[in-house]
């Protein structure tokens, strides 16, 4: 009986941490004091990770909405004053947060940037600004380092370099408490990186100033894993369970285990 109970234990630990793990990013590291070029993950997850806001133009202003199958803290939209953040779109973006369903973005955010480096002939640059419950700026460094990249680079077979990555600050005195993102450092070639930073707190407000054109920036959200990952995550365990219980030296020493605490 009580290795019946032990296996539904572990089939729901298995269930949640499959969820769990699709918006923690493993041994995440917050992006702090500053850099010739964005580190390169050791390793690339698939590229896009999470799935892309859909957004609204109105004019000045514009909406993002996330629906299923992000995750339920994600579900809703929110609004933003400024242009949309295109390729083509530059200056001030104010984002307001407070219509989500926790009143603001939560950790576990994908912050995606597109190609920003010299190729256009300009030097591309990002400033990005968290704000708290309070309205004042976040003082801790609120992403983490770099999650994912997706070439072309400039590397052997379009392989992304470090070269090919933007440069990063974080509470530069020049720009207080504000990420600063780039790409003047890319002196080489021409490459078409993009790459994903993830937020690790809540950001209830944040202002993106966009200094040029020719790069685009977008938010994407977490997904909930599909039917499938989980029957195979759960089939694992159990396969796991069924070894140990044919096993007699296992199941004497399984059941001595449990009387003992019993």
């Amino acid at each position: 009986m009580s290795m019946q109970i032990t296996a539904r234990q572990l089939i729901c630990a298995t269930a949640f941490l499959a969820v769990l793990c699709t918006a923690m990013p493993v041994s995440a590291v917050p992006l702090t004091g500053a850099g010739p070029n964005l580190p390169i993950p050791a390793v690339n997850p698939g590229w896009p990770p999470g799935q892309s806001v859909s957004r609204v133009d109105l004019g000045g202003a514009f909406t993002g909405t996330w629906t299923a199958p992000v995750q339920p803290d994600w579900v809703g939209t929110f609004n933003a004053t400024g242009p949309i953040p295109s390729s083509m779109g530059a200056g001030l973006v104010k984002y307001d947060f407070s219509s989500l369903p926790l009143g603001y973005l939560p950790s576990g955010t994908f912050f995606i940037f597109g190609d920003i480096d010299r190729g256009s002939h300009l030097a591309e640059r990002c400033d990005l600004k968290g704000f708290d419950s309070s309205g004042n700026l976040i003082a801790t460094p609120w992403l983490d380092e770099t999650y994912a990249v997706r070439g072309p680079g400039t590397g052997v077979a379009g392989a992304v370099q470090s070269s090919d990555m933007p440069s990063w600050s974080w509470d530069d005195p020049a720009s207080p408490l504000t990420y600063v993102i780039n790409g003047s450092s890319v002196t080489g070639g021409n490459p078409n990186v993009a790459f994903a930073l993830v937020s690790n707190q809540p950001v209830h407000a944040m202002e993106l100033d966009k200094l040029t054109t020719h790069y685009g920036f977008l938010l994407t959200a977490p997904v909930i894993p599909e039917p499938s990952t989980l029957v195979i995550a759960s089939l694992g365990t159990l396969l796991l369970i069924s070894r140990q219980r044919t096993s007699p030296g296992i199941q004497t020493q399984t059941a001595g285990y449990f009387e003992k605490r019993r």
